[in-house]
């Protein structure tokens, strides 16, 4: 089934390459409904979907690993946005966050789905130790996912050039777990809130809304994640409070420093926050702190949080709200590239990522 079409003549949703499914304009329309499916295929209509081979079943490819990709061009030269909307993702999830798989926790090894555009060609990569050296792992200019994403969603920027275009690419290692169902939206540069989108790979709308880690459904954090939530300010709201549904974000440093899983902090020092402690598999809130005015005091401030907590000041051991009014409002995500980082103190509880929800506060800006 789809939930959107674009509203044609029947003459016209035909000469398009859609389908109608019922009427529309008191019936001298059709409900135009686009969709692709085989490799390689192209999208080039607004409010495409993009899905799996075998679709509504699982695809299972004749040979692994296969590469299942799909090209979506501008639907007209004034594009430079381009909204993935996750109405099904399934994939198989990343590897598992165990002291045995220290060296590759987190990696999509067997399925994953990378994003590049016509001026942003690099993807995630990792290396193994022998090739570090001479072909170090690398963060791409989008992150690449796996596992179970239904309901989120990413954004892609295009440039002014009318033949930009953007790419996706599912890499399947398994026969099982391969179901998707993308709605490709494409926004105009003309749109007055395309600009002030750029470089966020999530965009919420709403004066309350929640954040996710990607694969956060799965139960296992990504490596590879260098990306930005962003949060439309809403008229009249100055501050924005974002309070823990869950969150385990794992150490922050390697695991051969003592990391902020343990009871006493990173290396000791009473807090799972700052840049020096928290290096690794961390979020980034700007302007964060216990108040809108910062911590009360003279308390540091932090910007990184890492650990099992939530908390402003990076400790106590307790998950409080945080508050900001640094605008525009966003949040950060960072995870190692190769590896997420405090598995051996904490594998009996691997770090998941986060769900957050976010309220924003009315006052006089």
């Amino acid at each position: 089934t789809y939930s959107n079409g674009t509203c044609y003549t029947a003459g016209e949703c035909s000469s398009k390459g859609g389908s109608s499914q019922g009427n529309c304009a008191a019936g001298f329309g059709v409900c135009c409904i686009f969709s692709v499916s085989a490799t390689a295929s192209s999208v080039s209509e607004n409010c495409t979907y993009i899905v799996n081979p075998s679709y509504p079943s699982n695809y299972a490819p004749t040979s692994t690993p296969t590469t299942v990709s799909y090209t979506i061009n501008k639907c007209s030269n004034d594009i430079c946005r381009i909204r993935l909307d996750y109405d099904t993702f399934v994939l198989d999830g990343p590897v598992t966050t165990i002291v045995a798989n220290i060296a590759s926790s987190g990696q999509c090894s067997t399925d994953r789905l990378t994003m590049t555009t016509t001026d942003r060609t690099s993807v995630p990569a990792t290396a193994p130790a022998a090739s570090a050296a001479t072909a170090p792992a690398t963060y791409g200019q989008y992150p690449y996912i796996c596992g179970t994403n239904t309901g989120y969603h990413s954004y892609l920027d295009l440039s002014c050039t009318a033949t930009d275009s953007a790419t996706l690419s599912f890499v399947i290692g398994g026969a099982t777990n391969n179901q998707w169902k993308i709605k490709v939206t494409q926004y105009s540069c003309n749109d007055p809130g395309v600009a002030s989108q750029q470089g966020c790979f999530q965009y919420h709308e709403g004066i309350t809304g929640t954040i996710q880690s990607y694969n956060f459904a799965g139960g296992n954090q990504l490596v590879g994640q260098n990306y930005k939530n962003c949060i439309r300010q809403e008229e009249g709201y100055c501050c924005i409070q974002y309070n823990v549904i869950s969150y385990d974000m794992g150490g922050g440093l390697a695991d051969t420093v003592a990391d902020c899983v343990t009871a006493g902090g990173i290396g000791g020092a009473n807090r799972c926050s700052g840049a020096a402690l928290c290096s690794m598999d961390f979020i980034i809130i700007p302007g964060a702190g216990q108040t809108p005015s910062g911590n009360p005091g003279s308390q540091e401030t932090y910007e990184r949080f890492c650990g099992l907590n939530l908390n402003a000041l990076g400790f106590p051991n307790t998950n409080q709200p945080i508050i900001s009014c640094e605008c525009p409002f966003e949040l950060s995500h960072i995870t190692g590239i190769e590896a997420l980082s405090g598995i051996a103190a904490n594998s009996a509880d691997p770090p998941v990522g986060f769900s957050l929800s976010y309220s924003q506060i009315a006052g006089g800006c």
